[in-house]
């Protein structure tokens, strides 16, 4: 037994499950369209009805079984659910009457369940990815990728007329289409819940092929376009909704950051929503929304006697209860504790069929005041429900009323509401206490650092706001499996969008670490030069954070607004994946060095050099003469001088363009920054051992070392004694940073 448990585990690693994972969802669109073929009798199996819950249930035991950091973690709140499950369904068993068959209750149940495994499996597949942000990467591209070819098939289906009807089940006279789906309703919420992160993700891909570029962008008018034919008021408002929110913040954060892209964003999100607003009397939901409110003007007042309390399952409830009353009358002493419990049964029914006729009056009285149309069928399930919650006992307020305990018309469709009413306070508490804490934190979190959120978070969290506003509002949510999977990837995208601003004293300095790539910063640097501008940069790597630690002065150097701080080094990149930054690349010192001399040379530019030994000093002289030709240099002070600040002086006599300073962190930064007030322009970089290698006094590590990001272990091979120095500013910021 214990060589099958071993050999499972080693098949399910965390890569090959992260592989099944996202297969399987990819897959949604494919299974949803073959249980609309099942249910249209075109294939014999419900193959999606099979397949979907013995996935995530099975994959959710095998980790539950093997890992033990989600056993501890859900074990609570399974064993909630389980018991909650078995009670809910031991006290609902002699009430249901307008759905007989348990099971059905169950099945409902079960849905819910899939959505806090599917919380599980997340979860571990987030905690324990060896590269959390390449795992990330890859959900959000599967996310997207899912979305566009259910859009795809919606509008395929549309255009060789074989779709469905989104109201076909409950009125044929209305518009909309659902393409090969079961439910439009199910499936535009879960669009619409991803709708803004959708277009955010497009607008901001890059693809290096101009016209597959524009392409791309162009793309997010096709699940705008679907949500417009689903023909339901709730997708359309929701669509216009999440266009207006991209015109605003993208172009807010325009102004903020200078980004064209966001500019374009909210020029093409305002074309897309002010013809979505013009083509609304065109649309299905136009024709919608007409027929319900012919229906609600129609006064309905004179049939409200009687419309509501003359039920079948009232019926057949009051002819339980008579039966069992007949049978109370006929019983003897002998009867015992079987009639103490036929007596138990005989109250529970009575107490039911009055909670439920009392509601079921309440509606009726609601309608011939004119309140309460009959037709306002979200407005009647709330009241019937909430009033027959209030009525009842503290055991039904516990565990619930059950899902299908009243005729299908006064099925409460609001999934938040439906999960206090039909599953008690013990449900709402294993069910909704992890989404809305979530969403609770997440808004807080925004607030706290309102300054430097981002726009992907911000949309992300308004995708997720959105799944409360339809839970509240519309329902079907996630209740139904195949919309829970996108809330559940939803929430975990925004979790790990705001876990960079968690309250650690490492994010200040990631905050600042400069994440565009080193030829974009390479393009900047140069235009800075050639307009004269001032800028001082520090090369950031592990031993800069460890030390900025240790010296106020270097923390204040590197943390001032104006300062540019680069990613130099493989130790800032993993610092970044870990704290959820997207820093793409090092900008290592040594570059930037050789990068500003290189320009230097290409616009005659002043240079400076400053720092090393005096031999190291004039060999630098001599390589940037042969070298860089058209470069001036107008100080070369080597780095024993005692007065170091009257080096600063002399260079404010000659105004230097370009200041190389190699003194070793922290003296040069400091020192750059103390006299940086005194200097109108001039780029300034502390470059370390730079002049060595570029001088030609030491090698660089081979390219091979340089391209696998290994030059710190080259260094370390050539000079064992930097081993220590190593362990202090890498292994213990690393150790620090996971903290």
């Amino acid at each position: 037994m214990r060589k099958i448990k071993d050999k499972f585990k080693r098949l399910l690693n965390i890569k090959n499950v992260t592989k099944l994972f996202l297969a399987f969802i990819i897959l949604q669109p494919v299974f949803d369209i073959l249980s609309f073929l099942n249910l249209r009798g075109y294939i014999p199996l419900g193959i999606s009805t099979i397949i979907k819950p013995l996935f995530v249930f099975g994959l959710g035991t095998f980790i539950y079984i093997t890992n033990k950091a989600q056993r501890k973690k859900y074990t609570l709140t399974l064993l909630s659910y389980g018991i909650l499950t078995v009670v809910h369904n031991l006290i609902l068993k002699d009430l249901l009457v307008a759905n007989q068959v348990i099971l059905h209750e169950i099945r409902f149940m079960v849905n819910i369940a899939y959505m806090i495994v599917m919380f599980m499996i997340v979860d571990y597949l987030y905690v324990n990815s060896e590269d959390k942000k390449t795992f990330v990467k890859q959900l959000k591209k599967t996310l997207i990728l899912t979305f566009f070819i259910y859009c795809i098939t919606i509008i395929v289906a549309i255009i060789t007329g074989t779709s469905a009807k989104t109201y076909e089940y409950s009125d044929a006279t209305k518009q909309g289409f659902k393409g090969w789906l079961d439910s439009g309703q199910i499936f535009g919420h879960a669009l619409s819940i991803t709708l803004p992160f959708l277009i955010y993700y497009v607008l901001n891909c890059n693809v290096k092929n101009k016209i597959l570029n524009f392409l791309c962008k162009i793309s997010i008018i096709l699940p705008v376009i679907v949500l417009l034919l689903i023909g339901t008021k709730v997708t359309y408002f929701i669509a216009l909704l999440t266009l207006l929110s991209h015109v605003v913040l993208d172009l807010i954060f325009f102004f903020k950051e200078k980004n064209k892209k966001n500019l374009v964003g909210s020029l093409l999100c305002l074309v897309l929503l002010c013809v979505s607003i013009a083509c609304y009397k065109y649309l299905p939901v136009k024709k919608n929304m007409d027929i319900n409110s012919n229906v609600l003007s129609v006064d309905m007042s004179g049939i409200a006697k009687g419309s509501e309390t003359n039920r079948k399952d009232l019926e057949d409830l009051k002819s339980k209860i008579s039966k069992l009353e007949q049978n109370g009358d006929g019983k003897t002493e002998d009867s015992g504790s079987s009639n103490k419990n036929q007596e138990r049964k005989l109250k529970r029914l009575q107490d039911y069929f009055k909670w439920d006729y009392e509601s079921s009056s309440l509606l009726e009285k609601r309608y011939a005041t004119g309140e309460l149309h009959p037709s306002d069928m979200r407005s009647k399930q709330l009241i019937y429900n909430l009033n027959k919650y209030k009525l009842s006992s503290l055991r039904y307020k516990i565990f619930g009323l059950g899902y299908l305990n009243q005729p299908e018309t006064l099925s409460i469709e609001r999934d938040l509401f439906m999960i206090v009413f039909s599953f008690g306070i013990l449900g709402s508490l294993t069910v909704l206490a992890k989404p809305i804490l979530m969403w609770i934190r997440s808004f807080a979190g925004i607030i706290k650092n309102i300054k430097k959120i981002n726009l992907e978070t911000l949309y992300l969290f308004e995708g997720f706001s959105i799944f409360f506003c339809i839970s509240i509002y519309a329902g079907y949510t996630f209740i139904y499996t195949n919309f829970s999977i996108f809330l559940v990837i939803i929430s975990l995208l925004l979790r790990n969008s705001l876990e960079k601003y968690k309250d650690n004293k490492f994010n200040a300095y990631f905050e600042k670490i400069y994440s565009k790539g080193e030829k974009a910063f390479f393009k900047e640097l140069e235009n800075k030069l050639v307009k004269n501008e001032k800028q001082f940069i520090i090369t950031a790597n592990p031993e800069t954070i460890m030390q900025s630690e240790k010296n106020e002065d270097l923390r204040k150097a590197v943390l001032d607004k104006e300062t540019v701080v680069i990613p130099d080094g493989i130790g800032i990149i993993k610092g970044a994946e870990i704290l959820n930054y997207d820093v793409k690349e090092t900008i290592l010192g040594i570059d930037v060095a050789k990068k500003l001399l290189e320009l230097g040379n290409q616009h005659s530019k002043k240079i400076f050099l400053f720092g090393a030994q005096k031999e190291v000093i004039k060999k630098m002289k001599d390589t940037i003469k042969k070298n860089y030709p058209n470069c001036e240099i107008v100080g070369a002070v080597d780095g024993y001088v005692e007065d170091k600040d009257s080096v600063f002086e002399e260079m404010k006599e000659v105004k230097p363009d370009i200041v190389l300073v190699a003194l070793g962190i922290p003296k040069q930064e400091i020192l750059i920054y103390n006299h940086l007030k005194d200097f109108d322009k001039g780029i300034f970089v502390g470059v370390g051992g730079s002049f060595d290698v570029i001088s030609g006094s030491k090698k660089r590590a081979p390219k091979i070392f340089v391209k696998l990001k290994l030059e710190w272990l080259y260094r370390i091979t050539r000079e064992p004694k930097r081993l220590k120095r190593f362990y202090e500013s890498n292994i213990k910021y690393l150790l620090k940073i996971k903290a």
